[in-house]
């Protein structure tokens, strides 16, 4: 819709030179100036976009180049216990730290019946025998992605041990989040921090639940993402969507307690191998 002249504008723009007509359709010039002006703005946009994704694509190089170190990972592949995680912890510690005990038998996930030994006054008992090497395993995994340069999120929502797990991850040299989850941590991660961040190797779940009883929201999270987890099954957990999981109590402070020291003794063995290795590398090199 221009508006058409009429015909003593059209008069006017033909024969009055100084009149302040300039052109008959205002409307069309304006829309068209318009069009312009957005087309250079978007073009402009365009050219910053792509010139942040190029430096952003630089960033994330620079980023995984540092974190990555040329460690001889044969050996720690060809032997099963390379870390001797097994060495860490046996059948006899488990049961005198109260792993075996879970919930009462009402409060029972059905997904956790192959974990159970059976029933004693009314409150469900883990069989140790299947929950000590599903441990081991999940041991050696954090020891290897550690061993690789990787980074170790710890997750609770308990309060009682809230501030156990997070003096052991500032032990450790890794990272805890023990408060509200904030949805969309790791889905929406680009959003919501808007620099470069980069996900956690491996996040390890000291209790699987939050407050309220409920799964907690990074379980789900992590598996959108594909980020493994290792996580601590209590008899009312669902274990479906943890990589790892290890059947055992979670709520007694003794067995928190252990695994809290399990999980710092095998990351820092592991970081101790690791800088082993470097240091040998590197001086195989100069003497080469």
């Amino acid at each position: 819709g221009a508006c058409i002249p009429s015909l003593s504008q059209q008069k006017t723009y033909k024969t009055d030179i100084k009149a302040k007509v300039v052109n008959p359709r205002p409307l069309t010039v304006t829309r068209i100036y318009e069009k312009k002006v957005i087309l250079k703005n978007a073009e402009a946009a365009a050219a910053l976009a792509k010139e942040e994704e190029l430096s952003d694509k630089k960033e994330k190089i620079n980023v995984y180049k540092s974190f990555h170190r040329d460690i001889a990972e044969d050996n720690a592949l060809k032997n099963p216990d390379f870390f001797k995680v097994k060495e860490m912890v046996d059948l006899h510690t488990l049961f005198k730290n109260r792993v075996h005990f879970g919930h009462h038998h009402g409060c029972r996930h059905p997904f956790v019946v192959p974990f159970l030994y059976g029933v004693r006054q009314n409150t469900d008992i883990f069989d140790l025998d299947k929950t000590l090497p599903r441990l081991h395993n999940a041991l050696n995994f954090i020891a290897h992605m550690v061993y690789r340069g990787g980074v170790v999120l710890f997750v609770s929502r308990n309060a009682q041990t809230m501030p156990l797990v997070e003096y052991t991850a500032q032990k450790c040299g890794e990272y805890s989040h023990c408060r509200f989850w904030k949805g969309g941590l790791l889905t929406n991660i680009d959003y919501l921090y808007k620099n470069l961040t980069r996900y956690p190797d491996v996040v390890v779940f000291i209790h699987t639940q939050n407050n309220f009883s409920h799964e907690h929201a990074a379980i789900t999270e992590c598996a959108k993402m594909l980020i493994p987890t290792v996580g601590i099954v209590d008899s009312n957990c669902n274990p479906t969507l943890v990589t790892y999981p290890v059947p055992g109590n979670d709520d007694s402070l003794d067995a928190v307690k252990l695994y809290c020291k399990l999980f710092e003794e095998t990351i820092l063995r592991a970081k101790e191998y690791r800088k082993r290795d470097i240091e040998e590398l590197s001086d195989d090199s100069d003497e080469s």
